[in-house]
């Protein structure tokens, strides 16, 4: 009888595809849509997204996941939101999320509360990486994981340098296309550890992008 080889390779989070993200100019359907820019949902329980001087941060992406493509060790619900502050164009630039970068992922159960009074939050500042102030929906569309393109969840990044993340999972990447410029044409990710992906815990991602 003929020995069965066993497969013992460590089987990746990595899923064989990944989530393309594509903007479209529609009617943003609730606060809780996936978008580019525009006004972030925040449930009555929470302050504001806010950089180390106390001021509101602008909302650069939210990305609800019930409404994306599943993709495996990523979320399946949730609402993903990204605000950054002006920030400098230096290539190579990266930093953990904290201060002047936050993530908020908010659980599925929060999106139910009642949102807070926006009154305070400024419709008219918007991240320094978007072309144009007006929002735009983000939409969802599973591809293969190599496959190019310029905003994903997942997939194999790109990048114009050649940082040294290789433990890190490539969560969210945005390129100089659609509407959103990052320095001298350059490259936007946020990184995080498998470990950190699986308890949905973002403290310790890395934001980072660098340019031609």
């Amino acid at each position: 009888m003929s020995e069965v080889k066993q497969n013992t390779k460590k089987k990746s989070i990595q899923d064989p595809f990944k989530i393309v993200l594509k903007t479209n100019s529609k009617q943003i359907a609730s606060k809780t849509a996936s978008t580019l820019g525009g006004i972030p949902f925040v449930p009555k329980s929470l302050d504001f997204a806010r950089d180390i001087s106390g001021q509101i941060l602008p909302l650069f992406c939210q990305i609800n996941f019930a409404d994306m493509p599943a993709i495996q060790g990523f979320p399946s619900s949730g609402l993903f939101q990204l605000y950054i502050t002006d920030s400098s164009d230096d290539c190579g630039y990266d930093e953990v999320v904290g201060d002047d970068i936050v993530i908020r992922f908010l659980k599925p159960e929060q999106l139910l509360e009642e949102a807070k009074d926006m009154s305070e939050y400024d419709e008219t500042k918007y991240s320094w990486m978007m072309e144009e102030p007006d929002a735009k929906n983000l939409v969802g569309i599973k591809a293969a994981y190599k496959a190019k393109a310029a905003h994903t969840i997942g997939g194999k990044p790109n990048f114009t340098q050649s940082p040294e993340y290789t433990d890190y999972i490539n969560f969210l990447q945005f390129d100089s296309e659609d509407g959103v410029m990052i320095g001298d044409c350059g490259i936007m990710h946020i990184f995080i550890k498998k470990e950190d992906l699986e308890e949905l815990n973002f403290e310790k991602a890395i934001f980072y992008f660098d340019c031609c």
